[in-house]
């Protein structure tokens, strides 16, 4: 037995999950990426706007509709430019290095290495119809299927940048220049390397970052396909490594955030031509319909809680917890009671995400009676409305949600009362404690 418990060591599990998580390139990505969340809130707004549910409204918007679009091509399909400045910008932070020159040299290596310039010439462009004519970037790899190579890019120019200031191999200023100034001239060297690099890398040897790493990773890109593994394999993943005390998010960022956001942004310009939207499987998908009240599905333990408990504990987690869980804020609940290594909760924690997650797949992605998300909404929106709105202000959305809420109460009462009961138990013996003999 102890031989078991030294494998299974739960301490050791805590340690290594703990060090994956605080890992600072895996960290730098996570924040480096949030920069992301209100560029594409903004963005999907306009993509409602111009795609609101009721016909005088679409008719009354049309005449502005190429008008309006424009946001939504320097938000939403520009993403890969803006983590690139996030994360260069974090990761910077943390070795304490420049992040305003570092970034703007991540970004210089991201367009050189991302964006091949077209030239078209002006007669070529009237025959095709088109008003412009001379050299254009194709806009592709800006929005999310450049993600990869934004990631990398951005962490390969800090490292060099790091390295170069660690070795003192940098244009160094007198004293008295501005910050600014000796900053620029640091990142001079590094960033002619730098500059260099990504010029043979693309223009003499003609090889796509982006394609290869999308290569790599294509194995992991199954999961971001509209499949029913890919519902489950992530849920079981990020609530997992929740239940050990670790963000799951801080794993599942960046390993599945370009392939969700891939499917968001070709989603999106679906909606704007007018075509079939493709794509159910978006990180949206999860934080309506699955990651009601935060991870976990945690809103329905906190409903269970206030309305069915019958422990003092349980009723006063169930009123401190379920107005943040209604916002999706369920740090409190998961160490409050905690959840974390509960042999009672952890259960249930990883088991109602996955029937939730079922139950929208078969809706949604079998059935079809559910609309895919085209949209993304503030997090902090109550499950039904902010399902609503990510669907394009699909009614059925915000029932589905509410469906998902019953499902998750049903699959955690059971574990819920064995815990009440417990609670109840130790309250019972610590007022009226057995008379001693």
């Amino acid at each position: 037995m102890d031989a078991i418990k030294g494998k299974f060591n739960k301490d050791k599990i805590v340690a290594v999950m703990g060090g994956i998580a605080n890992n600072r390139y895996l960290t730098a990505i996570r924040n480096g990426m949030s920069v992301i969340i209100p560029v594409t809130i903004i963005g999907s707004f306009f993509t409602i706007l111009l795609n609101f549910p009721v016909d005088s409204w679409k008719a009354f918007i049309a005449p502005y509709s190429q008008m309006l679009m424009i946001p939504m091509d320097f938000t939403i399909n520009f993403m890969s430019v803006y983590v690139v400045i996030g994360i260069a910008a974090n990761l910077s932070d943390d070795y304490k290095i420049d992040r305003i020159s570092t970034s703007v040299l991540a970004v210089l290596a991201f367009l050189i290495t991302a964006i091949t310039p077209v030239n078209i010439d002006a007669e070529v462009a009237k025959k095709a119809g088109l008003t412009i004519s001379g050299t254009v970037l194709p806009t592709g790899n800006f929005g999310a299927s450049g993600l990869f190579d934004a990631i990398v890019v951005s962490i390969f120019t800090v490292e060099i940048v790091r390295f170069f200031i660690k070795k003192n191999w940098v244009i160094k200023m007198p004293k008295g220049v501005p910050t600014a100034v000796i900053n620029s001239f640091m990142a001079l060297i590094p960033g002619s390397l730098i500059i260099i690099i990504a010029f043979v890398i693309k223009v003499v040897l003609k090889f796509d970052i982006n394609a290869a790493l999308q290569w790599v990773f294509s194995p992991i890109g199954a999961f971001g396909q509209d499949n029913l593994l890919s519902v489950i394999i992530p849920i079981l993943l990020i609530t997992i490594v929740w239940v050990f005390g670790i963000h799951g998010m801080v794993i599942a960022t960046p390993i599945l955030y370009p392939y969700w956001y891939a499917n968001l942004n070709a989603n999106v310009n679906a909606v704007a031509n007018g075509t079939t939207v493709p794509h159910f499987m978006t990180e949206q998908f999860f934080q309506w319909f699955v990651w009601i009240g935060g991870a976990g599905a945690t809103l329905s333990l906190a409903l269970l809680m206030v309305f069915l408990g019958k422990s003092k504990f349980a009723k006063t987690m169930g009123k401190v917890t379920i107005i943040p869980g209604i916002f999706n804020i369920n740090e409190p609940l998961i160490f409050g009671i905690p959840i974390i290594m509960n042999p009672f909760l952890a259960i249930p924690f990883i088991l109602a995400p996955v029937a939730m997650g079922v139950v929208t797949w078969f809706a949604m992605g079998v059935l079809h009676w559910v609309s895919y998300p085209i949209a993304v909404v503030p997090w902090t929106l109550p499950g039904p409305i902010g399902a609503l709105m990510a669907t394009g202000f699909d009614w059925r959305a915000a029932v589905l949600s509410v469906v998902n809420i019953l499902v998750a109460c049903v699959v955690y009462y059971p574990f819920f009362k064995a815990w009440d009961n417990r609670q109840y138990k130790l309250e019972q013996e610590q007022e009226n404690p057995a008379t001693e003999k």
